[in-house]
């Protein structure tokens, strides 16, 4: 698949998910109803175009440094009215129009695994949050489990979880769960498992 072809389906799943804007806003019927500089699909678009530096330099990058790009507290105001959820569907709706179903000798080969993710402290949440030791800052701290396709080198399903909550061997039953399922003569056959890396082996339909 070529990288034109990529970033089209992108845009094409954006397009979709801001048709159904309205399931996907924290106010329906109130929040994403009027045209603005920040339109619900320009919002989502720059999310996925940042790659960690200030939220105003991620916007000036985004908006190729002009003058009558948004301002930081607009964007937050309008990246605050879409639900978490609005992602969770655009992955799905994009991956599974990219997986090309590869197989190995009529499998679909994943590994899962698990890594940490810290960010911002917030001490409300109780769940996450680490009060830091010996000069460290306070943190809190997710871990995201992600499903990886071996012959498409893609991720296909992903799950976060608060740190202090973490729980790998239920967040490995979701993913199985709303994979392509197989066909009842081709059930799980294979479950590897070496340190913290899960290898499956999913007959394809």
């Amino acid at each position: 698949m070529t990288i034109k072809r990529v970033k089209r389906t992108l845009a094409d799943s954006i397009k979709t998910l801001a048709a159904e804007k309205q399931l996907f806003s924290r106010n329906p019927g109130k929040d994403n109803t009027r045209n603005r500089k920040l339109p619900f699909e320009k919002v989502v678009a720059a999310i996925l175009s940042f790659q960690g530096g200030t939220l105003n330099r991620e916007l000036m990058d985004f908006f190729d440094l002009n003058s009558a790009s948004p301002t930081t507290s607009a964007f937050v105001q309008q990246r605050a009215k879409i639900l978490p959820a609005a992602f969770e569907s655009l992955f799905h709706h994009f991956t599974d129009r990219i997986c090309e179903q590869k197989t190995y000798n009529g499998y679909r080969l994943f590994a899962v695994d698990g890594s940490d993710l810290q960010i911002a402290a917030n001490p409300q949440d109780a769940d996450s949050f680490y009060p830091g030791a010996n000069g460290q800052k306070s943190y809190n701290l997710l871990h995201i489990n992600a499903m990886y396709d071996l012959l498409q080198h893609i991720y296909v399903d992903a799950i976060i979880q608060k740190s202090r909550k973490t729980d790998e061997s239920a967040a490995l039953r979701l993913p199985l769960i709303i994979t392509p399922k197989p066909s009842t003569s081709s059930p799980l056959t294979k479950i590897s498992r070496k340190s913290a890396v899960q290898a499956h082996c999913l007959r394809a339909k």
